[in-house]
């Protein structure tokens, strides 16, 4: 491959559509293989093979909401697949729907969004999945929040790149320090990943901040990919700054977490137009389209905002109560996040040591509660454990008494 002439800022231009690197150059099979290894799916398959055997375990592990979902939503997709609606459709979705989507992402995000911006697809990873996929070339950086969603790296290893982490720090409330991402930025960096509210910490992203981020990734020519799976889980009456997208930002979210909704696999990217093509393409060799009947359920999911309400003020309610129970703990530190479905707990000062993995397997096992290891999210994660808020208080409350017995037992 002939090497790319070097623009004038002396860094390699960023490609805009089309694959930098030849399509069917070889995956990283070594990548391929760490997939899923030590993550919270594991775990949470353990968890289930104990509750296989009559035990009763606290699931505190994966992000998966117990409320249900939208009862428009269910209806229309019901009416949908009666109706014989579950054929292929465009590889981008069905061009109705995504006029609908469109109009309620333009109303959100406050700037005109098109129909053909609009790409519906079978969960919200392949967003960044197919970014990566677009402008990447071998050895490659990428950076992302440490702690952060563990596939957010492991994609970008398989994709050939480098992630590079920029950290959250408690002491910071868990916001980024825009100077210290500036610090990160080499002539390789073509991509940046935001996430806000944030997980696992729950942060939540000031305006200035993501104003100086997006002012970094504008001068340095950087991709951005905006994850915005936890929006509409703000406390109640949190304002959630928005990322000031530009033609280079690809606007990543899902209906899974505020509308509770995961297994429907319903993710929605809002692209910039050069990267449109590319993204068709590679639906078209991969997963196709997402379910015809389900797409056509996507409008009345969106417009069910009492659900989206009630479902900020049931967590904002088991939040309060996980941080103020794990607070009481001795030797626990806990921040109270601001949004999402989790509560990041530091737990070094309670004599159970550092090894994070090895004590969520032991509570797992001795105590029947089923955590998050935070060193499954990054460095600045080790030594905490992620606990999800998709339990009713009654579970949570008892998952935080089963904790402090398994600590006062050490």
């Amino acid at each position: 491959m002939t090497a790319r002439p070097p623009a004038p800022t002396g860094r390699p231009p960023v490609p805009t559509g089309r694959p930098p690197v030849p399509i069917g150059r070889p995956p990283d099979t070594a990548a391929a293989a760490r997939l899923l290894g030590g993550s919270a799916f594991a775990l949470s398959a353990r968890a289930g093979r104990l509750e296989a055997r009559g035990h009763d375990v606290v699931r505190l592990e994966v992000g998966q909401p117990d409320l249900c979902g939208p009862p428009a939503a269910i209806e229309a997709a019901t009416r949908e697949l009666a109706r014989g609606h579950a054929g292929y459709t465009d590889a981008a979705g069905d061009p109705q729907v995504r006029e609908q989507v469109a109009a309620h992402y333009a109303a959100r995000l406050g700037r005109p969004v098109t129909a053909d911006q609009v790409v519906l697809l079978p969960g919200s990873n392949l967003a960044l999945w197919f970014t990566l996929l677009t402008v990447l070339s071998p050895g490659d950086e990428v950076l992302l929040p440490d702690p952060g969603f563990p596939p957010y790296a492991e994609l970008v290893r398989l994709a050939g790149g480098r992630p590079v982490g920029y950290p959250l720090r408690p002491e910071r409330d868990h916001v980024p320090d825009p100077g210290e991402v500036a610090g990160l930025v080499t002539a390789r960096t073509r991509v940046l990943v935001v996430n806000s509210p944030h997980n696992p910490t729950g942060s939540v992203w000031p305006a200035q901040c993501l104003a100086a981020l997006a002012a970094l990734a504008r001068r340095h020519r950087l991709h951005t990919v905006t994850d915005e799976a936890y929006r509409e889980l703000s406390e109640p009456g949190l304002d959630t700054p928005l990322y000031p997208a530009d033609e280079r930002t690809v606007v990543m979210d899902s209906l899974s977490k505020s509308h509770s909704m995961c297994g429907w696999r319903i993710g929605i990217a809002i692209v910039p137009p050069p990267l449109l093509r590319r993204f068709t393409d590679l639906l078209v060799n991969t997963n196709c389209c997402m379910p015809q009947f389900v797409q056509r359920a996507v409008p009345a999911a969106l417009a069910d905002t009492g659900h989206v309400r009630a479902a900020r003020a049931e967590y904002a309610d088991r939040r309060a109560l996980l941080v103020r129970e794990l607070g009481a703990l001795p030797g626990v530190l806990v921040r109270r996040p601001l949004g999402g479905l989790y509560v990041l707990a530091d737990v070094r000062g309670t004599g159970a040591g550092t090894d994070d993995r090895r004590l969520a397997e032991t509570l797992l096992d001795e105590a029947l509660v089923a955590t998050a290891p935070g060193s499954l999210f990054g460095g600045h994660g080790a030594g905490h454990l992620r606990l999800s808020l998709t339990q009713p208080a009654p579970r949570l409350a008892e998952g935080v008494s089963r904790l402090r017995t398994f600590l006062e037992d050490l």
